[in-house]
């Protein structure tokens, strides 16, 4: 098995509401918001399976209310309004 595939492996194995605490972590790091690509990045993990599970809409709502807090771009509002309605 190659270094690639060790780490496509360990990624794989890794929760997918922990690899969205990871991407949110280090989209809010950047500038200390949330753009529309940093949250599309972080809905589309949850998604991957088909699906939004429990604990992943834990750290969706999560995610939310911590954008929803900060100085937001007018792009952002209605994305998290449309993210809560769909998925929460």
């Amino acid at each position: 098995m190659s270094q690639s595939d060790i780490r496509k492996h360990k990624l794989d194995a890794i929760p997918s509401h922990v690899k969205m605490i990871m991407e949110s972590i280090k989209s809010f790091a950047k500038d200390g918001t949330y753009s529309v690509d940093e949250l599309e990045r972080i809905i589309t993990i949850a998604l991957e399976d088909g699906e939004v599970d429990e604990d992943e809409r834990r750290v969706l709502r999560s995610v939310l209310q911590k954008a929803s807090e900060v100085p937001l771009d007018e792009a952002v509002k209605p994305y998290i309004n449309s993210l809560a309605k769909l998925y929460l």
